[in-house]
Formats: structure tokens, C-alpha cells, sequence
């Protein structure tokens, strides 16, 4: 089914939550339209939470939540991610206040070019066979994060970060945890700053998909936990929010059924699932336009890198000097719900059946979610 691509809106998105918060703390930063986020925080609550719910977008939370359910009744309004919707360069947006194009974390496995391989910038292995590579990738592309900001400027305020165990072993071992974490740090006396993450539903959805019994699940138990929290939570603004949403990935393409196109290219398929780094062998260009346009169209679409830098598809900011690297020579970007995927021999390949990171309502749009509790 053909869907009109929808293009992130950077004025009107996430970007609009952490430069918000920078403000409120007295921190210069960027303005970005969301006028009922600022005037919830010019309420000046002594505590304020923000909760990352990684793969809630509004889409997903449509359909397995009921419009009457806590969370749904505190959507306050619905904003764009930062393209690509996807972890990596939605949640260094959020904990930067940059856009993708300005901190250079733009996929899960950006290309790096003295690799000639795309790498994973979470866990530093090689994203077609999972072997290590020997450093900390994401050591390569470092930014300041908001809590670093704003404590430069407002020392006074406490600022607290909670993971899961899974990422943190100091962190949560589930969501209860999260929500006791909030409660007894918003209790601490004077200012606090608390950001919680959270990896589901976006990890469930990958495994099962966003519309199954599982996903239903999975949004029930965080709309109780966070509900029940917030009874107990005194003179607090909670902010909740998501890096992006899911699509249901019921249909992939495998480029590899196509030798002539794979022919062309000088290094694996890049970046994320569904927005695609191309680096060419020289020479190809010419060739590999004419077989995506036999091959791929409609469904994918190609643009020239610099082509989508130079009209702001990652942000309009200053960008960051890896990008032009990491971005290769093309982007291929779903606009549909097919997925390309590209294989090798004994890599490490998974089908995922929720995806995101294409140019679709569903994956782009996410809640601005508000509870203000005096």
C-alpha cells in the first residue's frame, strides 16, 4: 500500500522537549513551537520528570489503549520525531537538544568509512556479523548532555538519570522499579530533574509486532504504573514522551534478489532499517539509479545525501563534520511499509516485526503527554 511519505516537522517536535527544559533551567537554547509544554513549566513545580517510553507513537497508543485510559487523556499534543525515527538519533536528540544533522548520531549502524562496514553505535560490532571491533564507537562522536548544560548554569538543580538493568547495571530491573526510583528522588528536598527511560514498548513490538496481544499488554501495565505513580507524586510536572513510533513489518524486500544492483554498491547497506545508507564503487552511479528506479520504486525512495542534508531532512543546524562519512553517497528511505534488507552468509540476521524508521505517520508521530501534579 502506497502512503504519502510525511517529513519530520523539526519546529513542532521532540527537539521542542529538551530546549524547553534547557530553558526552564536557565540554560540558552534553541526555540522550538510547543507552547503547552512551556506553560506547564512556567508553573515552576519544585520537581520535573520526563519519561522516555521508546516505540510509543501515537499510532500504536490508538490502537491499544483505550481513549479513556490515563495516558491517552494527557496527550496534550502530537509532535514529529527527528528523522530518522529510530533510538539512536531520537534519543541523542532528546539528552543533546541538537538536531541528527548537528550530534552525528543519525542510525543504529552508521557507516564508518576506515571500516568500509556499517558498526552498531550501542553496542560497537560490525551490524552484519556482530563481531566486535575493538573500540567504543560512539567514543567517536561525543556531545554534552542537557544534565552537563544545565548544571554549568544551575548547580543548585539535582539532575538524575534512570535506565533499565539492561543497559545500566546500576539500573531498574523493571518499570515498578522506575516509577519507586521517580517517586523517592521527587521527595528528596530542593529542585529535581528526573529523566527515565524506559526500552519497551519499541522492544516488545520488535518481537511481536505493534498491534498484537503482546504490545496490548505491555501499554496497559505502563499506563497502571505511571497512573499509580503520579497519585503519589506531589508538586511535580511529568513530561512523557517517545523517540518514535512502529510500523508492522510484514513485508521486506531483500536486495539481494537483485545481483546487478548489489553489484554497484562499495560497502553494505547502512545506517537503519528502514533509511538506508548507499556508498557506490565508483563509476556505478548512473547504473545503480537506472536499477533502483526498475527495481525498487514505488516503495523506496532515493535521494542523493547531500541532496537531503542541504533541505533539512536531518535538521537545518550546522553538520556535524562525520556526517558527510557516515551518510555515503545516497540515502534509500521506505515510504511504504516494505523494509529492504540486504543478507550475507552467516551474518546475523533477525526478522523484526515491528520496524521503524521510515517517512510514515506511524513512525514519525509521537505524544506530548503532560500530568501536573501540585
Amino acid at each position: 500500500m502506497k502512503i504519502n511519505p510525511m517529513y519530520p516537522d523539526y519546529k513542532h517536535s521532540i527537539l521542542g522537549i529538551p530546549n524547553a527544559l534547557l530553558h526552564h533551567y536557565g540554560v540558552k537554547g534553541k526555540e522550538y513551537d510547543l507552547p503547552k509544554l512551556k506553560r506547564a513549566l512556567k508553573q515552576n513545580h519544585k520537581n520535573v520528570v520526563f519519561i522516555l517510553l521508546d516505540g510509543m507513537g501515537v499510532d500504536m497508543m490508538q490502537h491499544q489503549l483505550s481513549r479513556f485510559s490515563f495516558l491517552r487523556r494527557h496527550i496534550k499534543d502530537k509532535i514529529s520525531s527527528v528523522f530518522p525515527p529510530t533510538t539512536v538519533a531520537a534519543t541523542t536528540t532528546y539528552y543533546s537538544g541538537l538536531e541528527p544533522i548537528e550530534h552525528g548520531w543519525l542510525g543504529w549502524a552508521p557507516y564508518f568509512k576506515d571500516f568500509g562496514r556499517p558498526i552498531e553505535m550501542y553496542t560497537s560490532k560490525d551490524y552484519y556479523t556482530g563481531v566486535p571491533v575493538g573500540e567504543k564507537i560512539s567514543d567517536r562522536i561525543p556531545y554534552q548532555h542537557v544534565f552537563g548544560r544545565i548544571k554549568a548554569v544551575n548547580p543548585a538543580v539535582q539532575t538524575t538519570q534512570i535506565y533499565p538493568a539492561t543497559i545500566d547495571p546500576a539500573g531498574a530491573s523493571d518499570f515498578k522499579e522506575v516509577c519507586d526510583r521517580i517517586l523517592k528522588q521527587t521527595q528528596e528536598p530542593g529542585e529535581q530533574f528526573v529523566v527515565a527511560y524506559w526500552a519497551d514498548p519499541d522492544h516488545t513490538s520488535h518481537e511481536f509486532g505493534p498491534y498484537s496481544k503482546e504490545i496490548e499488554a505491555v501499554l496497559g501495565d505502563l499506563n497502571v504504573k505511571i497512573k499509580e505513580l503520579c497519585t503519589k507524586l506531589k508538586d511535580t510536572l511529568v513530561i512523557i514522551s517517545a523517540d518514535h513510533g512502529h510500523i508492522e513489518n510484514n513485508s521486506e524486500v531483500m536486495i539481494d534478489e537483485y545481483p546487478e544492483l548489489v553489484d554497484c554498491l562499495a560497502a553494505p547497506l547502512g545506517l537503519d532499517m528502514r533509511a538506508q545508507s548507499v556508498v557506490l564503487k565508483p563509476g556505478k552511479e548512473e547504473e545503480f539509479i537506472r536499477l533502483f528506479n526498475k527495481r525498487l520504486k514505488p516503495d523506496f525512495m532515493l535521494i542523493k545525501s547531500e541532496e537531503a542534508v542541504a533541505k533539512g531532512l536531518f535538521g537545518k543546524g550546522k553538520p556535524h563534520p562525520m556526517a558527510k562519512d557516515i551518510l555515503g553517497d545516497y540515502l534509500i528511505i521506505a515510504r511504504t511499509e516494505k523494509t529492504l534488507v540486504q543478507r550475507f552468509p552467516n551474518d546475523t540476521y533477525k526478522h523484526l516485526l515491528g520496524a521503524h524508521s521510515g517517512l510514515t505517520n506511524r513512525e514519525m508521530i509521537v505524544p506530548l503527554i503532560l500530568i501536573k501534579k501540585d
